[in-house]
């Protein structure tokens, strides 16, 4: 009976494994081979005292038997138990015992799962054991009453030729046998390298996600407090001198707040992989207007001109473009001073997208430490489209922000939908010289 409680794949995985005993007899060989070889010598232990039938080939045969167990996994030693009992019975003169079958498993394991040396003991072995009982038997023939050299002869080679076909034998089983393992350790092998790429490939889609979440939530925390905290500061002057205005003021931090929510929600509906849930929709350029109208009710002057369509951009480029006009304003509002103005430049030509914002005040706060990620967020959003970022304070006064983004070829192909530019009648501003790296904002 189970809880109810959700199970990680891995745990289901092994508990299958657990419950499927061939599986387990496949990956537990020694134990396996323990208990098969050594009932194996038990029972012939058994019936040879059971049945009086008890001797010298029981003694040979029950330790050739129980050697079995470790011809798979100690190759060396099992070949050697087995071969060594093998030569000393017939050196007892006694030429065949039951145990006999074991040194063709022996050297089949020492072919299929041993090393080189092992390889070629076994093999060697094997040729040494076919010349023994031929040696023996033609011997026997020799000094039979009905043999004689020819017979001793004829039973020599008829012995080495079978023995050697049955030695090729094994030796090509055991060889292919010897292939199937290494590719099943090939195969395993490579299975486990592609969960540890699946898993860092997971790993990195996750903290790319992360960053992309982050850098979301900076620019909707960091721009929608700035701008509340902006009317609330003047919502007291206004309230004690102009009391009229104050419903201005709350309906701008309340409006404000709204959208943030809004978005905090879109986010917080991520992290919870509710993919199917959309609680607004993403911001692009078409909200930029929108955008200026919010900053300007903070209190600071901005003045917005895009020249060029920008309908046709792609979405993530499009919430990228929203999000850096978004944060560059907020960096204005918390870092230029009081009386300070921007003014946001978009131009749209036939290879690339250029996005600049400027100020004119007190260029790096120096109330800042330094350790903002505002231009980090600007800086990881540019460069996924490839993408350039400058950001410095100018020479006499002021801080400026500019981004170039290449426009891929086939965007440059579509047809851009009839736009007229939509400037707002830009400030009289002197050229700004090229910025120099300045202090994150």
């Amino acid at each position: 009976m189970t809880d109810g409680s959700p199970q990680r794949p891995g745990a289901l995985q092994e508990r299958a494994r657990s419950r499927d005993p061939f599986r387990w007899i496949i990956e537990n060989p020694g134990t396996t081979d323990l208990i098969g070889f050594g009932s194996g010598a038990f029972l012939v232990l058994l019936f040879s005292f059971g049945t009086g039938s008890y001797g010298w080939w029981t003694l040979f045969s029950v330790p050739m038997i129980a050697a079995g167990a470790l011809c798979r996994v100690r190759p060396l030693p099992g070949v050697l138990a087995i071969g060594a009992l093998a030569v000393l019975h017939v050196l007892v003169n006694i030429p065949v015992v039951l145990g006999d079958v074991m040194t063709f498993y022996a050297m089949f394991c020492a072919i299929a799962y041993g090393g080189r040396l092992v390889h070629g003991l076994s093999v060697a072995a094997g040729l040494l054991g076919v010349f023994v009982q031929a040696s023996f038997w033609s011997l026997d023939a020799l000094r039979s009453e009905y043999g004689g050299p020819i017979e001793a002869l004829v039973s020599f080679l008829g012995l080495m030729l079978i023995g050697t076909i049955t030695i090729v034998a094994v030796w090509a089983l055991a060889n292919l046998q010897r292939a199937r393992v290494r590719q099943y350790a090939l195969t395993r092998d490579r299975a486990e390298q592609a969960v540890r790429e699946r898993e860092q490939r997971t790993a990195l889609a996750v903290a790319d996600e992360r960053a992309r979440i982050a850098r979301e939530m900076h620019d909707v925390v960091a721009h929608s407090l700035s701008v509340i905290i902006a009317q609330a500061d003047g919502g007291r002057f206004v309230a004690a001198q102009k009391p009229e205005k104050a419903a201005e003021v709350l309906t701008t931090i309340g409006e404000t707040g709204r959208a943030a929510l809004a978005d905090m929600r879109s986010l917080l509906g991520v992290l919870r992989q509710e993919d199917e849930t959309s609680f607004g929709p993403q911001p692009g350029p078409e909200m930029l207007p929108e955008l200026a109208d919010r900053v300007r009710t903070a209190g600071l002057s901005v003045e917005l001109e895009i020249d060029g369509a920008l309908e046709d951009l792609p979405q993530p480029l499009g919430v990228s473009l929203f999000r850096l006009v978004q944060e560059s304003l907020t960096n204005v509002l918390k870092h230029a001073g009081p009386g300070a103005a921007a003014e946001v430049r978009i131009l749209r030509d036939a290879h690339q997208l250029t996005v600049e914002v400027i100020d004119d005040g007190q260029g790096t706060d120096p109330a800042s430490d330094g350790q903002g990620h505002g231009l980090t967020g600007m800086q990881e959003r540019m460069s996924l489209f490839g993408g350039r970022l400058q950001a410095g304070p100018l020479p006499s006064r002021g801080y400026r922000v500019r981004a170039t983004v290449p426009l891929p070829a086939t965007l440059e192909a579509l047809p851009r939908p009839a736009a007229a530019p939509q400037p707002v009648p830009p400030a009289t501003t002197s050229q700004p010289a090229p910025a120099r790296p300045g202090e994150p904002r």
